[in-house]
C-alpha cells in the first residue's frame, strides 16, 4: 500500500472518531440489533423482567414437599397367653389306659400334660395340639394325679387344670349294711372315673330330703333305653349292694367282651338307666332302726303307691302294706313316674327290670299280646342266667287287691314290658354271705336283656 493511500485511512479513522454517529437504516439497524442482541450481555431493564417473572414463576409454582419421613413404627402386640383349662375329665378304657379330655383353651397352640403317682412330683408326659390326651402306662391299684398346661405359640404358658384318678376298685361291698351314704360316694367315683360311659342325675328327693339317683351307662344321645329300679322296699337293700357291683363290672369292662356281650357294642344306642336305690329313707330306717321296715320315711310302701286301673286305699302308715292316701302322694313314687313317663315319650324306653328279694323268683306273666313277646325275652333270659324259679301261679302283673304296684303300673297303664326279679333265699334282710352268689348270679342279666331287645 502507498503512502498517500495510508494517509487517507488514517484521517478517515480519526474522523469518525470525532463526528457523532450518523444513524443507520432500519433494516440495518434491526439487522444490527438482533446480532447485537444475540452476542451482547441483557440490559438492566430486561434483567430486572426477567427477575420478576423469574420471581411470578417462583410464587406460583407448588412448593416443593419436604423429605418424606419414615412411616411411625406400629406398636407390638404381645399375643395373650392363653385361657385356663377347663371342663377337664378322665375316662378309664381299661386297667391300664386311661383317657383325660377338656375344652378347648382359648389362643392356645398346644398343651403339655403331666402326672404325679401316689404324691410324688408331676412329671411330663408329652404335649399335644388336641384337647385330649391318652395315657397307656397307668397301673390298677394306684392313684394319679394329672396336670394340663396350655401354651400359645409365643411359648406363654396359661393357668393350668388337675385332676386324680384313682385307679381301684370303687365299690366295696364289706359288711351287710350298704349304705346310702356309701353308694352315693361309690356312684360319684363310678361318674368320675368313667365319666364318657355313665353320667350321674338326681330325679327328686326323699321325704327326708336325700337325693333319688339315676345312674346311666351308655350312649348319652342314645335313641333306646332300658330302665332298672331297685329297693324300693327299705329291707331290699341287697339289691343296691349287687347293682353297684355290677354297674362297676360293665363299666370296667366296658371294651372286654362278657360272655360275648361287650357292653361297649351292646350300648352304642343304648343307654340304660338304675335307680340303684329308690327308698333310701327307708333303707337308712331299716339299717339303724328296724331291720325289718319296708316303706319310706312316712310309713308308706312305695310298691303299692303307683297308678292303678282302679285304686284301692288300705292299711295305715307303719313298716308295710300302707297304701298311701292316693297314688303317687310320695316324692319317691312320683319321681320314679315321672323319669319312667320321660324315657317312653323322649327316649323309646323299651322295658323296664324291677329288683326286689326275696325268694329266687322271676315275675314274667303277660296277658298282653303286644308285651308277650318282649316280656318273654326278658322273662327267659333272666331265668337261664339266674336259674331263678318261675313265680308259678302268682301274678305281679294283675291288679292288686290295694293300691297299685310299680310293675303293674308299667304294664298296665303305660303299656310297656316289664320283669320282676327276687334275689335271694333268706328274709330280707338278707344275710351277707348271699351277696357274693347274688351278684354272680345276675351281674349280667341286664346287659343280656339290652343286646336282646
Amino acid at each position: 500500500m502507498n503512502c498517500k493511500k495510508m494517509m487517507m485511512i488514517c484521517a478517515a479513522t480519526a474522523l469518525c472518531s470525532i463526528l457523532p454517529v450518523q444513524p443507520v437504516c432500519a433494516q440495518e439497524q434491526t439487522e444490527i440489533g438482533q446480532t447485537d442482541m444475540e452476542d451482547a450481555p441483557a440490559d438492566e431493564e430486561s434483567t430486572d423482567t426477567s427477575s420478576t417473572e423469574e420471581k411470578q414463576e417462583d410464587e406460583s409454582s407448588p412448593e416443593v414437599p419436604p423429605a418424606e419421613q419414615p412411616p411411625a413404627e406400629e406398636p407390638v402386640h404381645k399375643p395373650l397367653p392363653p385361657e385356663k383349662v377347663t371342663g377337664l375329665h378322665v375316662t378309664c378304657e381299661s386297667d391300664k389306659k386311661v383317657l383325660l379330655e377338656w375344652n378347648k383353651s382359648e389362643e392356645a397352640d398346644y398343651y403339655c400334660i403331666y402326672r404325679n403317682e401316689e404324691g410324688g412330683t408331676f412329671q411330663e408326659l408329652g404335649d399335644t395340639k388336641k384337647d385330649c390326651f391318652k395315657d397307656t402306662s397307668i397301673v390298677f391299684g394306684k392313684t394319679y394325679e394329672y396336670m394340663v398346661v396350655p401354651y400359645n405359640e409365643e411359648d406363654q404358658e396359661g393357668k393350668e387344670a388337675t385332676i386324680r384318678l384313682v385307679n381301684k376298685q370303687a365299690v366295696n361291698i364289706r359288711t351287710q349294711k350298704y349304705s346310702y351314704h356309701q353308694m352315693q360316694t361309690d356312684l360319684r367315683e363310678l361318674a368320675k372315673k368313667y365319666s364318657d360311659y355313665c353320667e350321674l342325675t338326681s330325679i327328686g328327693t326323699s321325704v327326708e330330703g336325700r337325693s333319688i339317683y339315676d345312674f346311666a351307662i351308655g350312649a348319652k344321645d342314645a335313641e333306646e333305653t332300658l330302665l332298672v329300679v331297685s329297693t324300693l322296699h327299705a329291707r331290699e337293700y341287697i339289691c343296691s349292694a349287687m347293682l353297684m357291683q355290677e354297674l362297676e363290672y360293665y363299666l370296667r369292662h366296658y371294651n372286654r367282651s362278657l360272655q360275648g356281650s361287650t357292653p361297649a357294642k351292646v350300648l352304642e344306642n343304648m343307654q340304660i338307666h338304675y335307680i340303684v336305690m329308690a327308698n333310701p329313707d327307708g333303707v337308712t330306717m331299716a339299717q339303724n332302726q328296724y331291720p325289718r321296715w319296708k316303706a319310706n320315711g312316712r310309713g308308706v310302701d312305695l310298691n303299692n303307691n303307683f297308678p292303678a286301673k282302679k285304686f284301692v286305699v288300705s292299711g295305715k302308715p307303719g313298716a308295710l302294706g300302707y297304701t298311701g292316701k292316693k297314688a303317687l302322694s310320695e316324692p319317691e313314687s312320683k319321681a320314679i313316674a315321672a323319669l319312667t313317663r320321660e324315657l317312653k315319650k323322649n327316649r323309646n324306653l323299651l322295658g323296664v327290670v324291677n329288683y326286689h328279694a326275696m325268694g329266687q323268683i322271676v315275675f314274667g306273666d303277660c296277658s298282653d299280646a303286644k308285651l308277650k313277646k318282649d316280656t318273654q325275652t326278658m322273662y327267659r333270659i333272666a331265668r337261664s342266667l339266674t336259674g331263678y324259679y318261675d313265680a308259678g301261679g302268682y301274678s305281679s302283673g294283675k291288679s292288686s287287691p290295694a293300691g297299685g304296684s310299680y310293675r303293674e303300673y308299667v304294664m298296665d297303664l303305660l303299656k310297656l314290658p316289664s320283669i320282676t326279679i327276687e334275689v335271694g333265699k333268706t328274709y330280707a334282710p338278707c344275710a351277707f354271705s348271699e351277696y357274693a352268689s347274688v351278684f354272680r348270679k345276675n351281674k349280667l342279666v341286664v346287659l343280656k336283656i339290652a343286646e336282646a331287645l
